[in-house]
């Protein structure tokens, strides 16, 4: 006997041991991977599906559904419900809490950018503008904050652990974005500060009026349903006890003596008790089958959940749960058990409409604001940059280059909409580029993407494989500023925008020795669009007056396949007797022939960049501001030439060093 009564008494330690440590293994968990992590919506999400779904998912739901509840208690809110019978009688309550439950939950346990949260939330927006003007953004706001603060205050309450700090912020963050997501506007920043407003939005609001009363007395039947008949009016008294006093009075609800209160606190810590010191924690997670896995779609496109809160909406009819004698709601086709479409959850009388949701497309470059800071928008040339500027130069004409048809309209439910993006260049660049904004049944959340793109007035076309980025890491300051004027002179006798490329190139000096440096240029045939020819052709010219200044080209006169381009190495050895305190600068002429003729001017620059270590020691005594002379911005001809670029040295001394 005694040696039984000692296994017991061990085994009954360990469970109880396992269950404290089980117990609080999440919790640990989300502190240790999230405790010093800034908070975005999503990692929100999974601390909170952790809080819902294992830790609390009982006294959530209760809170949840009293929140609802509570919302009642404000006339403007009751007033619409009564109007639209929704809530004032038990016959369409139980439907639009099991409705309402569904389309929160299928953002909630699927991921916020699923198909499945999407769709539930273009249904939410879509049943609310069907009352925008009878739903204000302050009672919008009151019911988002009490989705966010009701959980929280339950769970201190009656819950067998408190929620800490980070999966309150985190309940917060979520919820935040559900609301800026359903076009809540002013929401307030903060948790507390979210707290504050609701509770002077009641203190203000909720008074009693008699669509309150309605609308409370119908909940609370839908709430009684579950118990017989004679424990209904007993069961009425406990759940009035766990509502406030300021929303008892705004509904009309008789008083309940003190000590039903208490037996009902004292009931719900008992079970606090229980559950944090003798039962394991769930191993699964509390869904009601509305995540994919467990709740997949029928062939007809439906889905069936596995739970329910009041009634069996939705739900599979199994021989287990339509034979249990005690349930007095069973699923059966009454309660659709043949499962649900997103489209159709909601009032009866829109059941069936497929939810159409609208768009509109923005093009960011059709918005003076944002060509502000293109003063010039159509002269890009090397200065722009793809990560930076997300809209690149447009037409000559002032048009966009892009456009997208159609520009809005409306997607009926399961449906897509196809969009054409017309490109329309009227000059020659590669850095075409527009940001495309969509938005969605105008939620404030938009869908962007990019497009970018490159044209060609001829076939045959020339671009550097770097895209001309003439910003180099150099030993002469001013040299873009020097080039970029070069680049963009134009000669008296050319018409149009010139035909300049740019290319630098820099060589190193190692140990007293030159090592070469080698850039690219793309020549490319974009097509033909006359006659039988289906080749461009480039032609190098006047080669002789760039060698000499050390500069060669690999592969000077070719074909080029129509569609391909051909990868034209330049290469430039500095002569034996280069100073490596100037620069040098040519010009050499490429003639292509396409469905045109056409000559482009290529202006190389070669420096070096001397990287031996007795120049990096000499560099901590003086530096040196080298600067490229004015006399050398001159226009450059269309002709090969060749030229030195003096460097104007101006030294300064560190006070601190001496030489």
């Amino acid at each position: 006997m005694i040696i039984t009564l000692t296994i017991l008494a061990s085994v009954v330690s360990i469970y109880l041991s396992a269950c404290r440590y089980f117990r609080f293994h999440r919790l640990k968990y989300i502190l240790h991977k999230y405790n010093h992590v800034r908070l975005d919506y999503q990692k929100a999400l999974e601390i909170s599906r952790i809080q819902v779904l294992y830790d609390f998912p009982y006294i959530t739901e209760l809170s949840v559904s009293f929140a609802l509840f509570k919302t009642y208690g404000i006339p403007s809110i009751s007033r619409l419900l009564a109007k639209t019978n929704q809530l004032a009688h038990i016959e369409t309550a139980g439907r639009r809490a099991e409705d309402t439950s569904i389309l929160l939950a299928e953002c909630f346990v699927n991921d916020l950018d699923s198909s499945r949260a999407q769709m539930a939330m273009a249904r939410i927006n879509y049943l609310h503008s069907l009352y925008k003007n009878s739903i204000s953004n302050d009672d919008m706001l009151y019911t988002l904050s009490l989705f966010i603060l009701e959980p929280i205050r339950w769970a201190k309450k009656y819950e067998w652990r408190s929620l800490v700090p980070i999966e309150q912020e985190a309940r917060f963050i979520y919820w935040k974005e559900m609301g800026e997501r359903m076009g809540i506007k002013n929401i307030p920043l903060t948790l507390n500060d979210i707290n504050k407003w609701s509770i002077d939005y009641e203190v203000k609001y909720m008074i009693y009026s008699k669509d309150n009363q309605i609308c409370g007395e119908a909940t609370l039947a839908l709430f009684l349903s579950f118990y017989p008949d004679c424990m209904q009016k007993f069961a009425r008294k406990i759940l009035i006890s766990l509502i406030d006093e300021r929303l008892r009075l705004s509904m009309g609800f008789e008083e309940v003596p003190h000590w039903i209160k208490q037996v009902t606190t004292r009931l719900l810590r008992i079970r606090a008790f229980l559950l944090r010191h003798c039962v394991l924690p769930r191993f699964y997670p509390t869904t009601r089958g509305q995540v994919t896995p467990s709740c997949p779609m029928t062939k007809d496109g439906r889905y069936q959940r596995t739970g329910y809160i009041f009634e069996p909406w939705y739900m599979k009819e199994t021989w287990f749960n339509t034979m249990l004698p005690f349930i007095r709601k069973q699923p059966s086709s009454k309660y659709k058990s043949h499962g649900f479409k997103t489209e159709e959850l909601g009032p009866e009388k829109f059941s069936g409409l497929d939810t159409q949701v609208s768009f509109r497309i923005d093009l960011a470059s059709q918005h003076v604001n944002n060509r502000i800071e293109q003063e010039n928008k159509n002269a890009w040339g090397s200065t722009f940059d793809l990560n930076k500027h997300m809209i690149g130069p447009q037409n000559l004409s002032g048009k966009s280059v892009f456009d997208i048809s159609p520009l809005n309209g409306f997607i009926p439910a399961g449906s897509k909409k196809q969009l054409t993006v017309i490109f329309s260049p009227d000059h020659d660049s590669d850095f075409f580029s527009d940001l495309v904004h969509i938005t969605i049944s105008e939620q404030p959340v938009k869908l962007e993407f990019r497009l970018r793109g490159s044209g060609r007035q001829n076939t045959m076309y020339i671009r550097p494989l770097d895209n001309a980025n003439v910003i180099q890491k150099s030993l002469l300051p001013n040299i873009s500023d020097a080039v970029t004027m070069q680049m963009q002179t134009i000669d008296p006798n050319e018409k149009g925008l010139p035909n300049n490329i740019v290319v630098i190139l820099c060589a190193q000096m190692v140990n007293g020795k030159y090592v070469p440096a080698q850039r690219e240029l793309m020549i490319g045939c974009a097509g033909i669009t006359t006659g039988s020819k289906r080749n461009g052709e480039y032609t190098f010219d006047n080669l002789k007056d760039i060698n000499t200044e050390g500069f060669n080209i690999d592969n000077p006169k070719s074909s080029v396949e129509m569609g391909t381009e051909k990868a034209v190495k330049i290469t430039w050895t500095p002569p034996s007797s280069f100073d490596i305190n100037e620069a040098c600068r040519a010009t050499i002429t490429v003639t292509t022939k396409g469905d045109i003729s056409r000559t482009w001017r290529v202006i190389l620059v070669g420096y070096v960049d001397s990287t031996s270590s007795a120049d990096k020691r000499s560099s901590r005594v003086t530096k040196n501001r080298q600067t490229l002379a004015a006399s050398t911005r001159s226009h450059a001809s269309t002709v090969g030439t060749s030229q030195r670029l003096p460097i104007q040295q101006e030294n300064t001394t560190d006070n601190n060093n001496t030489t």
